[in-house]
């Protein structure tokens, strides 16, 4: 991890080998300011070259990370530089870069990288939805996507990629101009409205995916496909039928993972008789697939009185508690639970070293009454 070494070992326009691109992986921001002085001798191709393979060895090796060059790059002359760096910088999840690729957004020069701008805040914006950013940043990223969706002069692609962005927040403003983009007559626009749709999760638009899944542009299909295992419910699943023998792979491929997430008795019988399918990378997806739905299965486990009763993991049930109780082990015995200080603590307060069982602590603790949720 060493600027000075890449800089040694690498001439700009050469075909240098991973290893030396690796000395860029893990450098602080000191050293990328040095790197983007250097580089500023260099042509604009040999620095978009650079952060080209960059940004295909991140995502072919996640050990390596180049977050410091690719924050650099943003600030480079070149819009291109610029934009592979916003999408570079969007795979990473390097929420630190919100701010400045917002920057982009708002008030770059180029078109392109705009657009850029709005395609990586789309992959923020799933991160904010999760309460994963400061409701600061998320407030900043959906007014700057709104105004492009208001601006009725704004470019047709940074349009789309902002109504896709946009989806994640599920806000009910986004509703009005996904219903724009539904009524377009271009596939662009439609492949917009459904990815903006899986984001939202909102099964309002059931009726538009549905439709679109019998679309001739092979692209919607697949788009359309992957918002219905996004909104879809399991007795949706049969609407998977059609592209599970589609005639595009892609299309195939979107199905197996569809089914994998609405589950149900629809959705694995097709997976079944996917597994057997001639192509190879559908017939292996499915039968994964399927082994996934049977694990999340498995982890459904549901406690009886009676059995609790019994000590299972070490838990009972006080009285008053329902017949059935779904079973949490990390809840139940306090595994990861935190006290008032923010340390660890394990719920047996009888919890002892036992030399010969290290198990017999969880054994012997009985729960108190009220100490869960379901007791009275």
């Amino acid at each position: 991890m060493s600027v000075e070494q890449f800089l040694i070992e690498f001439t700009p326009g050469d075909d240098a080998g991973e290893s030396v691109l690796a000395e860029l992986s893990g450098i602080e921001n000191s050293e990328s300011d040095a790197l983007a002085r250097e580089w500023t001798g260099w042509t604009d191709e040999e620095v978009l070259d650079l952060h080209t393979r960059l940004a295909d060895l991140s995502e072919e090796d996640s050990s390596m990370e180049f977050e410091c060059v690719f924050k650099a790059g943003l600030k480079h002359r070149s819009g291109p530089v610029r934009a592979v760096a916003a999408h570079a910088l969007a795979e990473t999840g390097d929420t630190s870069a919100v701010s400045r690729i917002l920057d982009l957004l708002d008030g770059d020069d180029s078109t392109d990288v705009r657009t850029a701008a709005a395609t990586a805040i789309g992959s923020f914006a799933i991160l904010a939805s999760e309460g994963r950013l400061s409701a600061r940043v998320r407030d900043r990223m959906f007014s700057s996507l709104e105004a492009i969706l208001r601006d009725g002069n704004a470019p047709s692609e940074l349009w789309r990629r902002s109504l896709e962005a946009a989806g994640a927040f599920g806000d009910s403003r986004v509703n009005r101009y996904i219903e724009v983009a539904t009524r377009s007559d271009s596939s662009d626009f439609k492949r917009s409205a459904l990815v903006s749709i899986a984001r939202t999760s909102d099964p309002r638009w059931l009726d538009f995916v549905t439709n679109e899944i019998e679309h001739d542009d092979s692209s919607v299909r697949f788009e359309a496909v992957n918002a219905l295992g996004e909104i879809g419910d399991e007795p949706d699943a049969f609407f998977l039928e059609e592209p599970f023998d589609d005639q595009d792979l892609m299309v195939q491929l979107a199905a197996v993972a569809a089914a994998e997430k609405m589950a149900g008795p629809t959705a694995k019988d097709l997976l079944r008789r996917a597994s057997q399918s001639p192509e190879p990378a559908v017939a292996n997806a499915a039968s994964e697939a399927l082994l996934a739905i049977e694990n999340e299965d498995q982890l459904v486990l549901t406690v009886t009185p009676q059995m609790a009763s019994e000590g299972m993991f070490g838990a009972s049930t006080g009285a008053g508690s329902s017949d059935e109780v779904p079973y949490d082990a990390g809840e139940r015995e306090g595994w990861g639970a935190l006290d008032e200080e923010g340390l660890p603590f394990h719920a047996a307060d009888n919890f002892r070293e036992y030399d010969d069982d290290p198990e017999a602590p969880l054994l012997d603790y009985e729960a108190t009454p009220g100490q869960f949720e379901d007791d009275d």
